[in-house]
């Protein structure tokens, strides 16, 4: 638990504008250990529960810091696709925030689905939220945010592991300490352990910079234990360089001279083609299939011009010239085109199908701006040594 102390001094850190006066701060110096065990910390509440069999199926679900809550739980414990998942891996999950009403997200979800879980800290926040998160009025009172395993299996052993930020989150808008962390979780089947892996790549970066994240994340995974795995998670494999404008006007001109704005369009279904295939390349090039754990006909978000946060968003990035241009291009799509975020991978295991799940909306507003996704896994099959050369070679979609 964060201590009352800490707590009490997360306006003072705000209002520090630079890192290089934070780390000078006597109020910093004095509560670094306390910030960086938060940081690297765990919550858990662990049940004894008997190991799990194949076939079971997994659902991972970017929430939307739950926000919208009663939502997110509505639909996990009604969708027939996910109502029986053994395992949730969730992304962007809040404790303590005011934009989602200062709750333990991972520990009312778990209560609700009768579920065990493990979250895994990331960041300590120093703002209210982002750009559209500010009017709830509500402050923080413990300021994490992180990810979270739900399990119905019995864990045996979990790990965090810091993926390199590409910019330094504390002088961004959503303001923070700490960075991406990605959640490792070994749960138990009745044959053997399983690790489930939850990654959130960064989205305000290179693409370059998401397959260096992916690679040294399945690095730390191959330490933790060579066997079964299951990645799910938000890659965020927009294809674009978000990092800076001048890095994303360059990347659009890039594009737009390359295959241009029909075809780059496109190209946000199937990201592993070209603009995203480092972080597919990583993934293949360690044994991990992808196409049959994913329903590669659904987009798992979208980008909608009619979406107020969305033109807003845009509109800071570009000038209100090529916003009316945007809008003109997209007419054909209605102003609304899909984009794949979210995936599966696995490892040692196979997949019977899977699927996308619309996420619902509440009052007009979507509870989550992405969609779940899932996949019925079920035991491996004997592969010969050929086919177990090529998927190491990660050589399937690189022609």
């Amino acid at each position: 638990p964060l201590s009352h102390e800490l707590g009490s001094v997360l306006p003072e850190l705000a209002a520090i504008r630079r890192r290089r006066s934070l780390v000078r701060s006597p109020v910093y110096r004095r509560h670094r250990d306390e910030i960086e065990r938060v940081l690297a910390g765990f919550e858990w509440s662990l049940t004894e529960r008997a190991p799990g069999t194949l076939p079971l199926r997994a659902v991972a679900w970017n929430i939307e810091r739950g926000k919208h809550l009663r939502g997110v739980a509505d639909l996990l414990a009604s969708h027939p696709d996910l109502k029986d998942a053994d395992l949730i891996l969730l992304t962007e999950v809040d404790i303590g925030m005011g934009r989602s009403g200062n709750v333990n997200v991972a520990a009312e979800l778990a209560r609700s689905l009768d579920m065990d879980y493990v979250y895994g800290n990331m960041e300590l926040l120093l703002s209210p939220g982002d750009a559209f998160e500010r009017a709830h009025g509500q402050p923080n009172t413990l300021a994490l945010h992180g990810c979270a395993l739900l399990t119905r299996l019995p864990v045996r052993r979990f790990h965090g592991v810091r993926l390199p930020e590409f910019r330094d989150k504390f002088h961004a808008y959503e303001k923070r300490l700490g960075g991406k962390r990605a959640l490792l979780c070994e749960v138990l089947l009745e044959d053997g352990p399983l690790t489930a892996v939850i990654p959130h790549l960064d989205p305000f970066a290179p693409p370059r910079h998401r397959a260096h994240q992916m690679r040294l994340l399945l690095g730390e995974v191959e330490r933790f234990g060579p066997g079964r795995v299951l990645l799910g998670g938000d890659l965020n494999t927009n294809t674009y360089s978000l990092g800076t404008r001048a890095g994303l006007a360059a990347n659009v001109l890039y594009k737009l001279g390359l295959v241009g704005f029909d075809e780059t369009i496109r190209h946000y279904m199937t990201p592993d083609r070209k603009f995203e295939r480092g972080v597919f390349r990583a993934l293949r090039g360690h044994g991990y299939e992808i196409d049959a754990f994913n329903d590669r006909s659904q987009g798992t978000c979208f980008y909608d011009i009619h979406d107020a946060e969305l033109a807003d968003w845009t509109r800071t990035y570009v000038p209100s010239v090529v916003w009316r241009w945007l809008r003109r291009k997209l007419e054909p799509w209605q102003g609304r085109v899909p984009l794949r975020l979210d995936w599966m991978a696995g490892r040692g295991v196979d997949a019977a199908t899977a699927g996308v799940v619309p996420a619902p909306r509440v009052n007009g507003v979507p509870v989550s701006d992405h969609n779940p996704i899932w996949v019925e896994l079920r035991p491996a099959a004997p592969r010969s040594q050929g086919a177990a050369r090529h998927l190491l070679a990660g050589t399937s979609d690189e022609k």
